[in-house]
């Protein structure tokens, strides 16, 4: 017990940390400079590689204790998923499947942050529920008369991932996917146009928030998305309330 409550001192200190290791900053500072093809960049020449900068980026997380590593990578999730929802949300605004596996998700973070759960302990069978469900939800969001088939897949796929980020053993390469879904697909939204903008939101904001888990400083919402102001806001307020909670796991 008094192991276990150093540990979780020591937990709260380590995210309460404003202050990014300074080999974040010196990673971000090299990658500003670099363009990448796949974010359509017309200064990218072939010599930079968007798969091996998301992975430097990840695997620095992933460099740190583990369990905290495995909290950052689901609290990184979150903040996708919930980038993505407002897509599925748009085609069918009564599933209410993407809502259930933010939820699921934030329920792992919060219980193994509290040092209820580990990823051993996540029954298999929830994970495989969500996953059918998800399967099966192609052809609600289908049904839309406009219906943009390589959204719907690949905001589909995102949550999909999610769910894969909670086997520690399989996040690295899950939210890889995530990420290729939200930056060269259209699970956030469709075309060329605004790939760096959302690509430097993910850098500059959603991974130090991960870091820390707090919100990021901005919630990205598309331009041109109906009541834009009204998503933000909702994302941020139900980001701001996990971040609480698991706040006051330490103030005992």
């Amino acid at each position: 017990m008094i192991i276990q409550s150093v540990q979780n001192i020591n937990y709260k200190q380590e995210i309460s940390n404003n202050i990014l290791p300074n080999e974040f900053q010196l990673l971000f500072d090299k990658i500003k400079l670099e363009h990448y093809e796949e974010l359509y960049e017309p200064e990218a020449d072939g010599t930079d590689s968007l798969q091996d900068t998301l992975k430097k980026v990840l695997e620095l997380i992933r460099h740190d204790d583990e369990k905290l590593a495995y909290c950052r990578y689901l609290w990184m999730t979150l903040i996708l998923t919930l980038a993505v929802e407002p897509t599925l949300e748009y085609y069918d605004s009564k599933n209410l499947l993407p809502k259930q596996v933010i939820k699921f998700i934030s329920s792992v973070l919060i219980k193994n942050i509290n040092n209820k759960t580990t990823t051993k302990m996540i029954d298999n069978h929830i994970l495989d529920n969500l996953i059918t469900e998800i399967f099966k939800s192609h052809e609600s969001y289908f049904q839309h008369k406009e219906a943009n088939f390589q959204e719907i897949n690949e905001a589909l796929d995102v949550f999909y991932n999610a769910i894969k980020v909670i086997k520690y053993d399989q996040s690295l390469e899950a939210i890889l996917e995530i990420l290729e879904d939200c930056l060269e697909g259209d699970a956030i939204f469709p075309g060329s146009k605004g790939r760096r903008e959302l690509f430097n939101w993910w850098l500059e904001d959603v991974v130090p928030a991960s870091y820390k888990l707090s919100p990021p400083e901005i919630f990205y919402v598309v331009e041109g998305v109906k009541n834009k102001e009204e998503i933000r806001s909702r994302q941020t307020r139900l980001l701001e309330e996990i971040s609480e909670k698991l706040g006051l796991l330490y103030k005992s």
